[in-house]
């Protein structure tokens, strides 16, 4: 059995706003794709793990800096 990456209509989303907002906190991205801050959070953590996504740590109070990977 083979597994393939599937990109749902929320990870798209997440990387649609990352990609008109390079640089942009995860927060943002969860507030705009959600239907809640937890699902949003989730869509874009997902979309990391899927490698769509490069979070990037930044110095400013533990916050991760996103820009599309390629």
């Amino acid at each position: 059995m083979t597994k393939t990456n599937r990109v749902g209509p929320q990870m798209q989303a997440a990387v649609n706003y990352v990609t008109n907002h390079p640089g942009c906190a995860i927060l943002p991205v969860a507030e705009h794709i959600g239907p809640s801050r937890r699902f949003g959070y989730a869509a874009v953590h997902r979309a990391i793990k899927a490698g769509l996504i490069d979070a990037v740590k930044t110095a400013r109070y533990g916050a991760y800096s996103l820009t599309i990977r390629g």
